[in-house]
């Protein structure tokens, strides 16, 4: 087995830089598996070492389905997801959580702001395995995409009654 090391650059909140090594053969290293309409399959950690497989949705680089360390949080695994993608909405990071409650397991969702990452605690960033991360789509990313119709539609309708015009004289 040969060691290699992966240099993962995320620049989630432009700072984030994640060194990663991680054994290199084909039984223990799933990277970037991918075939169409499917989620791709990601392995980070050392041999030997304790993971927790989470999933990543949404408006990331590299959704899909991640097996860390334990010791990646929240900030490092969007990271390893190469950050939220233009439309990504930072502010407001879905983790869906299966917890127990008197013997039931029932589906919990946290709600982070990692625009005020200096306002949280190691604990509010700690994953678990299981987790669901989702990163919705900001609302600026609709209103975009509107005024983007509402300009083709008046680019179009000029277009027209210039010919019209035109066809009158």
């Amino acid at each position: 087995m040969k060691t290699r090391r992966l240099f993962l650059f995320g620049f989630l909140l432009g700072t984030c830089t994640t060194i990663v090594t991680a054994q290199s053969n084909e039984s223990s290293m799933l990277s970037a598996i991918s075939t169409e309409r499917s989620i791709s399959n990601y392995y980070f950690a050392k041999s030997n070492e304790l993971t927790i497989i989470v999933n990543v949705l949404g408006f990331v680089q590299r959704p899909g389905r991640y097996e860390v360390s334990r010791t990646i949080d929240l900030i490092n695994l969007l990271a390893l997801a190469g950050g939220a993608t233009a439309e990504g909405q930072m502010d407001d990071v879905k983790i869906t959580r299966a917890t127990e409650v008197d013997g039931r397991v029932r589906m919990s969702e946290l709600h982070i702001n990692l625009e005020k990452v200096a306002k949280l605690t190691s604990d509010e960033l700690r994953l678990l395995p299981g987790d669901i991360i989702q990163i919705d789509r900001s609302g600026w990313a609709g209103f975009k995409d509107a005024f983007t119709v509402i300009v083709g539609a008046a680019v179009i309708t000029t277009a027209v009654a210039e010919v019209m015009i035109a066809k009158k004289y």
